[in-house]
């Protein structure tokens, strides 16, 4: 939960000087009329520098944090109240002293080669009463709320106990040997095309795009060495004449008459970002929807220097990737496909046919890669494996000298024979004893602080902005 600190809180005090007339808004015992809700919000936009034409998503997630922060602001002061909070002169010197004021630091007397100057500071406050003195009166509140806060998290307890049993308790590494059941290693297992063709026809709708255009083109290859660049001039002019003459009449004739080869692309849609013969032209796609079928477009270069002349070839409501262009993507998808289900009969027929006292001579007499790794971690990237969660945490749960159960994952099998838990010792727990603490006292102040402001607020009378009811329901 996010920590309810206001910022600039003392402009919130704005809201306070509106006489309260029909209640737009009401938090404990303090109401609030529409007019002074709205202009206190104004308020709001402009000291945190925001403009206040805003989108409608952006001004009500702004107009639900001013609301949360009016609820916070009302917290805070009547905790200050009731709890008898208050700054000593010593305590309010030393906190503007240590912790300056954003206000402050932007101050360009205080700043050297654009950042803000500590020593600078220090010497103002001790060498300016006045300024001192605006500064103290300036930040009083805001630091009244933190010696709140810091009283309230300080209510915070830990049992010193437990945590260093339950962090002694925890697993630190392990050593493991690990079956690795391979499904890419199945090198003979391979598809053929009627199996491709088949797959293809069984999810033709996989491939059904709608709104497609194709290309006529006349590609001009980049300079690749010397002798192209000393040729670029000539193949621009030659591109030029031909966007011209296929203006003229239409780019096939331009081609055969300066005997080009022309080219058609495969059909494309206006969500693709590639258009196959051409390459990846975003810019190219956009045109070729913009304009009618017939439209030659001026000419394109590309990245390495092509020079693409088009013209806009077919228009389709719908069509079909065809299955050519495909054919490497199935390939692959099959075979991984069919290579899996191989490997899970594989796996299926390796656990019912060993007593797991055989899995580790079983799988280098069957050629399986055997993997042995020292110190796992949950964070560990196994070798040869990478990292997979699922493994590492299997392993760090499973008992010493016993193989952990199955583990799947994307089509991966793995067996794990764990040798040895490292564990946490007295030592390790002296050496990270301080650290561990400290973390646990910021979690218990910060979940202890959460919990004091989440009953706080349960416990008020607060009526929403009509604005915002809706998100409350």
């Amino acid at each position: 939960m996010k920590r309810y600190i206001v910022t600039g809180i003392l402009l919130l005090l704005v809201c306070c000087i509106f006489a309260t007339q029909n209640i737009a808004a009401k938090i404990g015992d303090r109401e609030y009329s529409e007019t002074e809700f709205e202009q206190g919000f104004a308020a709001y936009l402009e000291y945190q520098r925001l403009p206040q034409e805003l989108s409608k998503a952006d001004s009500l997630a702004l107009y639900e944090r001013y609301f949360e922060e009016l609820i916070a602001k009302y917290i805070y002061d009547h905790a200050i109240k009731e709890r008898g909070i208050q700054l000593s002169l010593y305590e309010l010197e030393e906190m503007i002293r240590a912790h300056p004021p954003k206000s402050v630091q932007s101050i360009p007397e205080l700043l050297t080669d654009g950042q803000f100057d500590q020593a600078k500071y220090e010497q103002a406050l001790k060498e300016r009463t006045d300024f001192k003195l605006s500064i103290m009166e300036y930040a009083r509140a805001i630091y009244e709320y933190r010696k709140l806060l810091d009283t309230i998290r300080a209510e915070a307890t830990i049992d010193e106990a437990a945590i260093k049993s339950e962090w002694l308790a925890q697993t630190q590494t392990a050593d493991a040997q690990i079956i690795y059941f391979d499904y890419t290693k199945l090198d003979s297992i391979q598809v053929d095309e009627a199996e491709m063709r088949e797959y293809y026809q069984d999810n033709i709708l996989d491939y059904k795009r709608e709104n497609g255009r194709s290309l006529y083109f006349v590609r001009f290859a980049g300079a690749s060495s010397r002798e192209d660049f000393a040729k670029l001039d000539e193949m621009q002019a030659k591109s030029d004449s031909l966007y011209l003459l296929a203006k003229a009449s239409n780019l096939p004739d331009a081609a055969q008459q300066m005997n080009l080869t022309l080219q058609e692309s495969q059909m494309f849609s206006p969500q693709d970002l590639i258009i196959r013969g051409i390459g990846r032209e975003p810019d190219l796609i956009q045109k070729a929807f913009a304009e009618p079928v017939g439209t030659v477009l001026e000419p394109q270069y590309n990245r390495i220097g092509d020079i693409f002349v088009c013209q806009i070839a077919q228009s389709a409501e719908e069509y079909y990737i065809p299955f050519e262009v495909v054919r490497g993507t199935l390939e692959l998808r099959l075979r991984s496909i069919a290579r899996q289900a191989a490997m899970k009969k594989i796996v299926h027929e390796f656990i019912h046919k060993y007593h797991a006292s055989e899995y580790l001579d079983a799988a280098q007499n069957m050629g399986l890669t055997v993997i042995e790794q020292t110190d796992i971690s949950l964070d560990s990237q196994i070798s040869g494996i990478g990292k997979v969660d699922t493994l590492t945490k299997t392993i760090l749960s499973t008992p010493e000298n016993s193989f952990s159960p199955l583990i799947e994952n994307n089509g991966f099998f793995y067996l794990a024979y764990v040798q040895k838990h490292n564990r946490r010792s007295e030592e390790d727990w002296q050496q990270h004893k301080d650290e561990i603490l400290e973390q646990a006292w910021q979690e218990a102040q910060n979940n202890h602080l959460d919990n004091w402001y989440r009953q706080q607020k349960s416990e008020l009378d607060i009526l929403y902005p009509q604005k915002l009811q809706i998100l409350q329901r």
